[in-house]
């Protein structure tokens, strides 16, 4: 154990040296003043005046295709040196501030999961008092859920051969959503999913379901109207 905490330390020092930036260079012009004079031989009696000005300007300028930091001294003319490879500079009285090129690397894009297979999916229309498929996507038979009627009003959803609901709060919760739900065999009053509800189902043949009820017709003996999908 101490082993491996020494391996992962030195893996951490490591990457941090490596992540550290190069230091920055501070360069300065070479001269404070520059002296600017005819350097030809000229006749007896003949002389010149040289012209001395001081540090005037500095700037960063494209020579030949390069970057180059020049420095300026009035009339009596300019020095101007290569800025260095790889770095960044910026002009300031006296000189230059050059640091190394931050290089982007893009991050790469995530791969999308790919999206649940579907078994099956699509419109029922269940009476009252049948019984409904969620793996063949059938009314009657033996099916998943039977539409159960002990009254006029005392209607259920009631899960036949082995199938589980799970109601819970209604909300749409997809594949994984369901695939976490508790489900139970009790079978659910009518009355406690309405219309907009979700329901999630493991089917007698032990896949995850999901059912939307959409619609509920008035009077006696009601029919629903559902939307599903089964995933595989």
């Amino acid at each position: 154990m101490r082993t491996f905490m020494m391996g992962l330390a030195a893996a951490f020092a490591i990457l941090f040296l490596s992540a550290a930036p190069a230091a920055a260079d501070t360069i300065e012009c070479p001269l404070s003043q520059a002296r600017r004079t005819v350097t030809n031989d000229l006749p007896s009696g003949w002389w010149t005046t040289p012209i001395v000005n001081n540090l005037s300007e500095t700037r960063i300028q494209e020579i030949g295709g390069e970057t180059a930091l020049v420095c300026v001294y009035g009339a009596s003319g300019s020095v101007q040196r290569n800025a260095p490879a790889n770095q960044t500079c910026t002009a300031r009285t006296g000189g230059f501030d050059c640091a190394p090129r931050i290089r982007l690397v893009p991050l790469p894009r995530p791969t999308p999961s790919p999206a649940p297979a579907t078994h099956s999916t699509g419109p029922l229309s269940v009476p009252q008092t049948y019984v409904f498929d969620l793996d063949a996507g059938s009314v009657g038979g033996e099916g998943d859920i039977w539409f159960q009627a002990v009254t006029a009003s005392q209607l259920f959803l009631t899960p036949r051969g082995g199938a589980q609901m799970a109601v819970g709060d209604g909300s749409n919760r997809g594949l994984a959503g369901c695939s976490a739900a508790s489900f139970s065999a009790t079978r659910v009053a009518l009355s406690e999913i309405p219309v907009g509800s979700y329901v999630c189902v493991r089917t007698s043949e032990g896949r995850i379901s999901q059912f939307r009820m959409n619609a509920i017709s008035s009077g006696s003996p009601k029919t629903l109207t559902l939307g599903y999908t089964t995933w595989q």
